[in-house]
């Protein structure tokens, strides 16, 4: 089965409406979280009530990689939708000009790419809707390009300061800004074999396929 759902775009996150449900779909979160199952996720009460309150306060559920993992899910930024198939069901970009096989699952989505002429480890996250981050000995090697204000559940709101470096996509070089690393991110980004985290990043420049049981991630050139 293929749905194609229309999206909000709040904040630059996904937010779909499915059976009732007003769903944030986050690649970055694990869980699925809702109100029946938040007390028994870790920190679920505390990110759901984190995306109420600073992202929708309509948002019924987090969709994470329990709900990735049978499926295969295609965020079209420009057009505002999400596709979702069952793994059986085709999907594809319109003009693929990349593929990258992923690890880290089930708990995060790993692909590497060479970043500033260095091969690194990124995980893919469509929760990090305002700023990309790498760690901090890497972003200062960037051309700064300003600062933008992001939040976290345990940080809150806090100002990042950005620096722009070359990520290779296929054969072309996309200049994108990485904001350092918050000193409380880093250990769970190292801890899944990662420097940093993109997902603004990717999702605003090209159509992006998860396929999860095929273990790929596939960018596409927006028409």
């Amino acid at each position: 089965m293929v749905k194609i759902f229309d999206t909000d775009l709040v904040k630059d996150h996904f937010i779909i409406n499915d059976d009732g449900k007003r769903a944030l779909i986050d690649t970055g979160c694990p869980f699925v979280i809702n109100d029946e199952n938040k007390k028994s996720k870790p920190m679920g009460e505390l990110y759901l009530q984190d995306a109420r309150r600073n992202v929708d306060p309509a948002i019924s559920e987090f969709r994470g990689l329990e709900y990735f993992a049978q499926r295969k899910v295609l965020f079209d930024y420009k057009r505002a939708a999400v596709i979702v198939t069952d793994q059986g069901d085709d999907v594809s970009v319109v003009h693929p000009i990349a593929e990258f096989a992923i690890s880290g699952l089930p708990n995060r989505i790993v692909f590497n790419a060479v970043i500033n002429g260095e091969s690194r480890n990124l995980i893919f996250d469509t929760g990090a809707s305002i700023a990309n981050y790498i760690t901090e000995h890497i972003a200062t090697t960037g051309v700064p390009c300003g600062t933008t204000e992001d939040f976290h559940p345990q940080m809150g709101k806090y100002t990042v300061d950005l620096f722009s470096l070359p990520v290779k996509i296929g054969n072309e070089n996309v200049d994108i800004p990485f904001g350092i690393q918050p000193e409380l991110v880093e250990p769970h980004v190292r801890a899944a074999g990662a420097v940093g985290v993109i997902g603004v990043g990717l999702y605003k420049n090209y159509q992006v396929l998860v396929d999860c049981a095929n273990r790929r991630l596939v960018l596409g050139k927006y028409e």
